[in-house]
């Protein structure tokens, strides 16, 4: 994808030297497209091009709760 950018987010896992980190999740948006969430030490990081926390990061921390 052409957008990249880390989106930061306070939730109620520690992400940092969480299990997960490096586990990558496909999301598929409301328009069909394909994007990737992916744990990081410092949050979660999705590839869509939303500027803030996007619904993709929302339904995989519902995963997590």
């Amino acid at each position: 994808h052409k957008y990249h950018r880390l989106i930061l987010i306070m939730i109620s896992i520690e992400t940092k030297n969480h299990w997960a980190v490096g586990f990558q999740w496909p999301v598929v948006g409301s328009r069909g497209d394909e994007y990737t969430v992916e744990m990081k030490d410092k949050g979660f990081y999705c590839d869509c091009p939303a500027r803030v926390k996007c619904k993709h990061i929302k339904a995989i921390e519902k995963k997590f709760n």
